[in-house]
């Protein structure tokens, strides 16, 4: 996670998503940004697919969890939790973009997912 001077501007944070190439958020919010820029990494996104359910306790913890349904497409923003649940195995990438699509479930990088990685469990961490 990077570390963010605790008063930045709207101004300074868009040019900080651009400068490090991450989408700037439509909402426009500075806690949206501010949000990106501690979790998300420079590049294109990835559509992936389930290939298994995660429910073998080995899952218990891991972001994989967060996707629920084998049927459904799934966007999720380049990010070390990205690189976890690709890492699993158990998800088939599709491809990349900036932006999903409509018809992609997004699935964000949980406000709390450095917390839940070092506890081991993501109780709370919903998208």
């Amino acid at each position: 996670m990077r570390s963010l001077p605790t008063k930045l501007t709207k101004a300074q944070l868009v040019s900080r998503l651009k400068k490090e190439g991450i989408p700037i958020p439509k909402s426009a919010k500075i806690a949206d940004m501010k949000h990106r820029l501690d979790y998300w990494q420079s590049g294109d996104g990835f559509y992936v697919r389930l290939l298994k359910i995660p429910s073998h306790s080995r899952w218990e913890g891991h972001p994989v969890q967060l996707l629920k349904n084998k049927k459904e497409l799934y966007w999720i923003p380049r990010s070390e939790m990205a690189k976890e649940i690709i890492e699993s195995n158990i998800v088939l990438v599709l491809g990349n973009t900036t932006e999903p699509s409509n018809d992609a479930v997004i699935i964000d990088v949980p406000s709390d997912y450095r917390k839940v990685k070092q506890h081991g469990s993501n109780d709370s961490a919903d998208s």
